[in-house]
């Protein structure tokens, strides 16, 4: 069972998310906000799975409120949503540590695929919208060209959360050098963070939503 806090300003909104949410069996909507500053309290009260944080909120910002739980719990798995689909936005949103982003346009079966996504740690892009970010970089040189085979691979891992031990694991090599071929791809594409090494990679259409 899934475990889900829904942070909406609008009530109606809310209750057709849970409605959604909960009709499958797998996923229970655990807590409800309507503001940031509520939601963020919720999320440290109840611990839930995944929290799924409008961008449009009164008082503090969605945005501000997802830096504040990703600055308290880097792990934090945070699906963004908003009735804004700019690229720039959509950017700003996994630079700030969400690990998945939905337009509240997009359908009910993209809602269920991203939270069962985000839930196990992958990332996740509305199709249309990764359609759109791939779009606006198709001019630009992919930067992942500049890693090596065994890199990328190692790169795809990352991106879908995978842990240097997990990756030690499935590649039969040492956390030594699973852990020097972490840095090299960090250094070589200057990320800071893995929030920005799964941006990369969704907007690059590098990873399998």
């Amino acid at each position: 069972m899934i475990s889900v806090l829904l942070v909406d300003d609008h009530s109606m909104v809310r209750d057709g998310f849970r409605q959604l949410l909960e009709s499958g069996g797998a996923i229970d909507v655990c807590g409800e906000a309507d503001c940031g500053e509520t939601g963020f309290g919720e999320y440290f009260r109840l611990k839930p799975d995944l929290m799924i944080l409008d961008l449009n909120l009164p008082g503090e910002s969605g945005l501000a409120t997802l830096r504040r739980v990703i600055s308290r719990d880097p792990l934090a798995k945070v699906l963004a949503l908003s009735m804004y689909d700019e690229p720039s936005i959509v950017l700003r949103a996994l630079d700030c540590g969400a690990r998945g982003y939905l337009s509240k346009s997009a359908s009910h079966t993209e809602l269920l695929d991203a939270v069962s996504a985000v839930s196990q740690g992958r990332p996740y892009l509305e199709p249309r919208l990764q359609e759109m970010m791939m779009d606006r970089t198709m001019s630009e040189r992919n930067p992942v060209q500049a890693l090596t085979a065994r890199e990328f691979e190692v790169f795809t891992m990352l991106a879908v959360g995978k842990s240097v031990q997990d990756i030690s694991g499935l590649l039969h090599l040492s956390s030594k050098t699973v852990g020097a071929h972490h840095t090299s791809i960090m250094k070589k594409l200057e990320l800071k963070n893995s929030a920005q090494l799964a941006r990369l990679a969704l907007i690059w259409g590098l990873v399998r939503l």
